[in-house]
């Protein structure tokens, strides 16, 4: 375990949005699934490192049961101690090879293996898939990211320079040291944004001895040799793309549709989702099925297509959904809190099949459960007090980072639910370097508000 690399150069983790059951199983049921409820399953994460994804997932899900695995023993023992810090009883982190894995574990509902299918060798990325198929629940859902061709190309040269360049080196800081120097002069769009990456990400992602991107339909074939369907992609901006309401319900089309979508937007990387081969999909039906979700602003996506020629719309309606998810965020809306501002139930179900087309929403199944008003004694999470502790960015109740100046890090371990409003005022303004009692007073209720907002309060 010693000579693992990820032991040799600490790797960053952060909560993946992506990951998180309520997202597995809001595409899963949008597709005629029965996926377990979010609030009670069983999730397995495939190479955990120090548990920054799932520990959070673990905090906020406490009628949920967790288990974690890495080949890497420092990062494991990271993740140890701080869900003993946390006092989680419902998750089970440990040192074990996926290649162990066995009955004895039990079903998953939820399977992630984030960074894994590409840097790891042939015989070990098929038990990856094995794994999948063999731990997951009838109606679970496998979650794994992998790179693709043709997006990958530029990057993959790239990273054969740089392991040319390198491979005399065998000390990891003097590798990433002189891939850096060499980087800094390649005059190559991807030379750039790589410098701009950490270390730990030059030195796993792409100094790292295995990285194998795929075709997707390669990948589709390989899921489907170990029992295991195409079902869609993580991020709903990438599941509901408009070259899919094009596709048919075959599987066949659908994977078929997908690799000309890589093509056409010459991807490079896939968050995909897969399940069991005999579990029927209805991917026709989705759209009727919309009542049934709740819905979040997609920041990260484009902007709904102009409809002003289009009967159906009326722009106001949609510029007033639109503001609602807007205003809401990072929280989910219910379909029915949304029907005022469509004005009937008919025009909100274009409404808002019309922008998770177009990628401006995230589908739901889950309701965060948070503080969303400030109380008389507020109380941050006690996962986000441990973080802000730490000097890190927090996870809020959504399973999102939020990035705190040293200020808001303070504030936000003064929200233990002891102290009244002026209590933490007084206490904010003795901070060295801090403003004037009088200014903190006037400024702490928008800072708890914007707090509240963030989903980091609990009741």
């Amino acid at each position: 375990m010693a000579d693992n690399p990820y032991d040799q150069v600490a790797y960053r983790t952060f909560p993946r949005r992506q990951t998180h059951p309520d997202r597995l199983a809001a595409i899963a049921r949008f597709f005629g699934m029965k996926p377990a409820p979010v609030a009670a399953c069983r999730a397995l994460e495939i190479g955990c490192g120090n548990g920054a994804n799932l520990i959070p997932l673990a905090y906020h899900l406490p009628g949920s049961r967790f288990t974690g695995i890495d080949l890497a023993a420092e990062p494991v023992a990271k993740a140890r101690a701080m869900a003993a810090e946390l006092a989680l009883s419902n998750i089970d982190l440990r040192v074990a090879d996926l290649r162990d894995l066995s009955a004895q574990d039990g079903e998953f509902d939820y399977i992630f293996a984030h960074g894994l299918y590409s840097w790891i060798p042939a015989e070990v990325r098929d038990r990856l898939l094995a794994v999948c198929r063999e731990r997951l629940a009838p109606e679970g859902v496998a979650f794994v990211s992998y790179n693709v061709y043709p997006g990958r190309y530029p990057r993959q040269m790239i990273r054969e320079i740089l392991l040319y360049h390198t491979r005399a080196l065998i000390n990891p800081a003097e590798r990433i040291a002189e891939a850096r120097r060499l980087l800094g002069q390649l005059d190559h769009p991807e030379a750039k944004s790589l410098m701009e990456h950490g270390d730990d990400s030059l030195f796993h992602d792409d100094l790292a001895p295995i990285n194998d991107p795929v075709w997707f339909r390669e990948f589709a074939a390989h899921a489907q040799r170990h029992g295991l369907q195409y079902l869609g992609e993580a991020d709903s901006h990438h599941t509901f793309d408009p070259a899919m309401a094009q596709a048919g319900g075959d599987a066949e089309d659908v994977i078929e549709t997908e690799q000309y979508v890589d093509f056409l937007k010459l991807r490079p990387f896939r968050q995909t989702l897969l399940c069991r081969q005999e579990v029927p999909l209805d991917r026709a039906a989705g759209a009727a099925r919309i009542d049934q979700f709740l819905f979040s602003e997609n920041k990260r996506a484009q902007r709904i297509r102009d409809h002003k020629h289009d009967p159906i719309f009326d722009d106001r309606a949609v510029e007033a959904v639109a503001q609602a998810l807007h205003d809401t965020a990072p929280l989910p809306a219910r379909f029915e809190e949304l029907i005022p501002y469509a004005g009937n139930t008919e025009l909100l179900r274009e409404i808002l099949r019309a922008l998770l087309t177009a990628g401006c929403v995230n589908l739901h199944v889950h309701d965060f459960p948070c503080q969303e008003t400030v109380t008389e004694r507020p109380r941050a999470s006690r996962l986000a007090r441990y973080q802000a502790a730490g000097g890190g960015n927090v996870t809020n109740a959504c399973h999102i980072p939020v990035e705190l100046d040293p200020i808001a890090r303070h504030l936000v371990r003064l929200l233990d639910g002891t102290r009244t409003h002026d209590e933490i005022a007084r206490e904010l303004a003795a901070i060295e370097g801090a403003p004037s009692l009088e200014d903190v007073r006037r400024c702490l209720p928008s800072s708890l508000d914007w707090l509240a907002r963030l989903a980091l309060l609990e009741g």
